[in-house]
């Protein structure tokens, strides 16, 4: 549905990620993606509350994934939401894994087990090591899939403590965080258009524009569903939906 085997996955995480996405947006989901309000850099949405929700619906089921959140973090997130579709249940997620909401634990097993299986993990960690971040590396490159989903593996399968493991998904923000300023000090982050595909669906743009180019939507109403001025909305579909 998602996706062939552990080795045919690609290797580059954001590969991976759109991948997915393009795969869920396929069976009819629309993903989307924003670290903001609307479009107000000056109010960002907090990890601590959520990290994304989804909305199970008949005619337009919805993801949506707080970009804030670490690029590791933001493919499990994706998961845990599209179990939620599945399953027919809409509700805003803060992957915990101590959280005790059945519905939660439940999404929260499946994307673990998608990711990484349960046998194959248990047998590949060796406990041997006296730093079980020896670990790390090998089982990422065999999976796949980042250091922090093998970590939240390790927690759940009791390979290390949660002290250990909340210890070292700090560590990961913190780099993410100081990642993310040096790329916005030097190229003032991405163009606006490339952000529409993110927030609101590359799916639903490519609708909308499709519709709005073609005269059977308004552009006006166009701009008011992606955010793309009329008069920029032809150049738009030309360099970010290939028309």
């Amino acid at each position: 549905m998602l996706g062939g085997s552990i080795a045919q996955r690609p290797r580059q995480f954001h590969d991976y990620f759109n991948e997915l996405i393009s795969n869920i947006e396929v069976l009819g989901a629309l993903v989307m993606r924003n670290s903001v309000v609307g479009n107000n850099t000056h109010r960002s949405l907090d990890r601590d509350e959520f990290r994304g929700f989804a909305i199970a619906d008949d005619h337009a089921p919805v993801i949506f994934i707080n970009a804030t959140d670490t690029p590791q973090a933001q493919i499990f997130t994706l998961l845990h939401e599209f179990v939620h579709l599945l399953i027919n249940e809409s509700g805003v997620s803060d992957l915990s894994h101590r959280n005790e909401n059945r519905i939660e634990k439940f999404c929260n097993r499946v994307a673990a087990e998608f990711l990484v299986p349960t046998d194959e993990f248990v047998s590949l960690w060796d406990v041997q090591h006296e730093d079980w971040r020896v670990n790390l590396p090998q089982l990422e490159s065999h999976f796949h899939v980042s250091q922090w989903v093998i970590a939240r593996r390790a927690l759940e399968n009791r390979f290390i403590s949660e002290q250990q493991y909340w210890g070292h998904y700090g560590k990961i923000l913190d780099a993410f965080k100081n990642e993310k300023e040096k790329l916005k000090d030097k190229e003032g982050g991405p163009p606006f258009n490339r952000l529409i595909n993110m927030r609101c669906s590359k799916k639903l743009a490519t609708a909308v524009a499709s519709e709005a180019l073609s005269g059977r939507m308004l552009l006006r109403d166009a701009h008011h569903l992606i955010g793309v001025h009329p008069s920029k909305l032809k150049d738009f579909a030309k360099k970010e939906l290939s028309f």
